[in-house]
């Protein structure tokens, strides 16, 4: 567009000279006229007349011309005008090419950094932040070029970026196979490595700010850059933020080159600096854990319930339908929120939390644990005990100690508790952790069941003890009459010669000893005339510590009382145990 107006400027000139080179021959013949005479003047007369007359011709068709190239000339300046204003206030530095097209160049462009602005051997790339329109272009093939010197390929196609504050990183998925790993996190599969980028070119990480949220950025990566724009937060360690067209695994999303906003993990994802910082800043890979896995049951009024709970956390007080109320007085606003929460809890603290049962708000208490799966790790409960079980439940690995110690590798799991394991055919890994983590839930559920349960009754005996203890009190006192002693007497006695026909024996101030006991016997019609009630219990022996005043007696129950049975543990969940076939021998293994 700019080469027509040059030609037509020439030609313009050309014609200039030759009308002014053409009036100077006139004006010459003119003189001439007027200076000579005879011959000479008849000869310059007709001449001029000739000339004079073919140059009128001329002139007028060249001032014709000249008319028509002006108008002319006039409308292409008033095009280049228009053309001029309309770019004056949107100067655009150069179009960016199609994605698929938006690759590294094969020639090698050299990046510089020169006083906070970006400079190549191609043109200057200036920072971007006072322009005005959101449709701003870049060329960011140069970012391209600045990834390339900047990363670090460290084999099996994985990639390392190198901070400005000296940090090379990268997301691998499983750990990278290289012995200048420093450290590496299992859970979200950010690591950290030694070394030194072959270049001075490094990146510096950056928040989300005004000018990503409103302005065209780019994935960029070994294979390229592509413009795209910013779509959402990360909300979760595996919830990645989101961009526009699909990044790079170990790619970055960047702006101006060196100023980056994240990691990039593939699809389009990206990893923010805030999770990046987490990881950097730990001396080893941690996440608190409280015993349940949570799930979201209402998005928008930030409500979440226990999903999952591991019946072999310590002293775990949860079972599913839990709702989460606020944890130390916290009560997280998102998904993100609440993993943070979790998460970074200080190890063997122990936290006030929150919930709803039902219709009961309780407050529970819990020592925080560390957390061993989960995330990118298999979750099933197990890996705590570094105990592994195939897919089919056959041992694989087995501890040293703990409760699985007593298993053996090739056992194949036949029973937990009263759940046939054999009716289960899990098609991978991840539908076997999901079948442990349900079956684990539930006997979670038992167990908390079962233990408040045995509370409930505990009170009961308690109350029971301490109101028999007050009655006991009152008939040894010295202000009770012998009639009064004499009617309590009686009347335990008959009730007692109606639930028991055997001998007993009471010695002076001791506690009375059952010889003979006959069968379905309900105790609670040894009621003492409603004084001595013990509701729900079936033994002997908690009647005698009932009426046992010398506090100084200290009674154990027989080793056999202590033992439960296989039918009370799989209907209350006490505990649990595995019914193993060990090479064709079938046994029970309780898990203690």
């Amino acid at each position: 567009m700019m080469i027509k107006p040059q030609k037509r400027s020439n030609s313009l000139f050309s014609l200039l000279l030759f009308l002014i080179h053409q009036g100077m021959t006139i004006l010459i013949l003119m003189w001439t006229k007027n200076s000579c005479s005879g011959a000479i003047k008849n000869y310059v007369d007709l001449q001029y007349t000739v000339l004079y007359r073919r140059r009128c011709n001329i002139i007028g068709i060249c001032l014709l011309l000249i008319f028509l190239l002006s108008i002319s000339h006039i409308t292409y300046s008033n095009v280049l005008d228009n053309e001029y204003n309309s770019f004056s206030n949107k100067r655009t530095l150069s179009q960016i090419k199609e994605p698929e097209e938006n690759i590294i160049n094969q020639r090698n462009v050299q990046v510089r950094e020169k006083d906070g602005i970006l400079q190549s051997d191609e043109q200057e790339i200036i920072e971007l932040f006072d322009k005005n329109d959101i449709d701003e272009k870049i060329d960011y093939t140069h970012c391209a070029s600045y990834y390339k010197q900047a990363s670090m390929n460290i084999g099996h196609g994985i990639y390392a970026i190198k901070l400005k504050s000296g940090e090379i990183i990268g997301y691998s998925k499983t750990r990278p196979k290289s012995k200048n790993i420093l450290k590496y996190d299992p859970f979200i599969g950010l690591f950290l490595m030694s070394g030194a980028v072959d270049s001075k070119y490094s990146y510096e990480i950056a928040d989300i700010d005004e000018y990503a949220l409103s302005r065209e950025l780019a994935s960029v990566g070994i294979r390229g850059a592509n413009a795209g724009r910013f779509q959402s937060h990360q909300s979760g360690f595996l919830k990645y933020a989101q961009f526009s067209v699909p990044t790079q695994k170990n790619g970055v999303i960047s702006n101006i080159c060196y100023k980056i906003y994240g990691l990039s993990v593939g699809e389009h994802g990206f990893i923010e600096k805030k999770y990046i910082d987490r990881f950097l800043s730990q001396e080893r890979p941690y996440y608190g854990d409280i015993g349940v896995r949570f799930e979201v049951l209402d998005e928008e009024s930030a409500t979440f319930g226990v999903q999952f709970a591991d019946p072999f956390f310590p002293n775990n007080p949860f079972k599913r339908g839990d709702v989460l109320i606020s944890i130390n007085d916290i009560a997280p606003r998102n998904w993100a929120d609440l993993e943070l929460l979790v998460a970074d809890l200080p190890l063997n603290e122990t936290v006030r939390i929150k919930i709803r049962r039902g219709e009961d708000i309780k407050q529970v208490t819990v020592k925080v644990g560390k957390r061993y799966g989960g995330m990118l790790l298999a979750d099933s409960f197990l890996e705590r005990f570094n105990f592994h079980v195939s897919n089919d439940f056959v041992v694989e690995r087995v501890p040293s100690r703990g409760p699985f110690s007593k298993l053996r590798k090739g056992d194949r799991i036949l029973f937990v508790n009263n759940v046939d394991m054999r009716q289960f055919k899990p098609k991978n890994t991840a539908e076997r952790n999901a079948l442990f983590q349900e079956l684990f839930t539930r006997i979670q559920g038992n167990q908390v069941d079962f233990l408040e349960q045995k509370m409930l009754e505990q009170e009961q005996k308690d109350f029971t003890k301490k109101a028999n203890v007050d009655i006991l009190e009152q008939f040894q006192s010295k202000g009770s009459t012998q009639d009064r002693k004499n009617s309590f007497y009686r009347k335990m006695s008959e009730n007692m010669d109606k639930f028991i026909n055997g001998e007993m024996s009471v010695a002076r101030g001791g506690i009375p000893t059952l010889n003979n006991q006959t069968e379905n016997r309900d105790l609670h019609s040894f009621s003492g005339d409603g004084i001595l009630r013990d509701s729900g219990t079936q033994s002997m022996r908690t009647i005698y510590d009932m009426y046992d005043y010398d506090a100084n007696r200290d009674i154990t129950p027989p080793k056999k009382e202590r033992i439960r049975d296989y039918e009370e543990l799989v209907e209350y969940g006490g505990q649990m145990n595995f019914l193993i076939d060990r090479q064709g021998f079938q046994f029970r293994v309780p898990l203690e």
